[in-house]
């Protein structure tokens, strides 16, 4: 008999039975930066079922979830597509449908409904940190990883505490985004970045419009092929089940200095309007500074963890307490991903 098996069958007469958590090991991993997240739980013995364990101890998942933000779920035996689907499937929330997009993706098996890849972005390219549609009206609440083949170098999925980003940006920016919310440009062109059609997942401008309407969206259409689309929001949000504040949007994934960044360009430059498909700025209009954009970008960047996947690894994100983003790498990658428990803010 094994140990998980010699673990299931004691009983009280025998001894003290262990409590079902006693199945898994936790360990909160520091990096190079001092920073510790996220929280790793691993199973203690060869056999332990991920889902049986998180059923039977969805309390204190949910609680561990709620503290870190982000948890690593390690040596569980999910080998294929179809075990990822099933652990999501488990959680009785219907994968959402990405919609609003701003990067593109696909589903990896039409047989497993609304599992994404994570990204089809060119892999020698950075992904800034961001918490998963926080610029739309709705998001997940849930965002979910599962690393099905691991990168030859690099291709981690950087994160970081976005109550401790929040706490990071100078007080002076946080109080004018707190006053001001801010605001969202996005010009969709055609094979110029992403399109309309791609954004909003539709042929029929009379879908846009419906969209737009309904999220409060202003929206031109400059041609068949080139729609500019403007909105506001807030910056920073409570938690629903916390309370706590949290740096929830994509001021930095979105503003033009990111793009400049990208492009190798000088901050101080004119950058050719052509090359600027997005931006952010604070919510009455005015321009985000470049010192501005450099604070936030530092706020990210104190408190950014990083750690190699290994094969079969899920990352189980609560959306709005943990940004994330995908460093460059080499070789093969396919990283699923599921979001999970629709919010907004309609």
């Amino acid at each position: 008999m094994d140990n998980l098996s010699k673990l299931k069958s004691m009983k009280p007469g025998a001894g003290q039975a262990l409590p079902e958590r006693s199945l898994v090991t936790k360990e909160l991993l520091a990096d190079s930066t001092g920073n510790s997240l996220p929280l790793v739980v691993k199973p203690r013995f060869k056999g332990v079922s991920l889902t049986d364990w998180i059923g039977s101890n969805k309390g204190e998942f949910d609680a561990d979830l709620l503290k870190y933000g982000a948890l690593l779920l390690r040596g569980f035996g999910i080998e294929h597509l179809e075990d990822f689907g099933q652990f999501v499937a488990s959680f009785k929330s219907e994968p959402l449908t990405y919609m609003f997009r701003s990067s593109p993706r696909h589903e990896l098996d039409k047989a497993v409904k609304n599992v994404y890849n994570s990204t089809t972005y060119p892999r020698e390219e950075r992904i800034n940190l961001h918490n998963e549609s926080s610029y739309s009206r709705s998001w997940g609440m849930k965002i979910i990883f599962c690393c099905l083949v691991v990168a030859d170098e690099g291709g981690e999925t950087p994160l970081a505490d976005s109550r401790k980003v929040l706490a990071d940006v100078p007080p002076g920016i946080v109080a004018k985004f707190r006053a001001r919310g801010v605001m969202y440009r996005r010009k969709l062109i055609r094979d110029m970045g992403m399109s309309w059609q791609e954004v909003f997942q539709t042929d029929d401008k009379a879908v846009v419009d419906h969209v737009c309407k309904l999220n409060n969206i202003r929206y031109k259409f400059v041609s068949d092929n080139y729609l500019e689309i403007e909105w506001v929001k807030k910056a920073v949000y409570h938690h629903p089940a916390s309370g706590e504040e949290t740096w929830f949007n994509h001021v930095f994934f979105f503003n033009k200095y990111a793009r400049y960044e990208e492009l190798g360009l000088e901050l101080e430059e004119a950058a050719p309007s052509g090359l600027i498909h997005s931006d952010t700025l604070y919510g009455d209009g005015t321009a985000i500074g470049v010192d501005e954009y450099l604070a936030i970008k530092e706020a990210y960047r104190k408190n950014t963890v990083a750690l190699p996947y290994q094969q079969g690894d899920i990352l189980f994100l609560d959306n709005m307490l943990v940004a994330h983003g995908r460093n460059p790498y080499k070789g093969s990658r396919t990283v699923a991903t599921a979001i999970i428990e629709p919010a907004s803010d309609l």
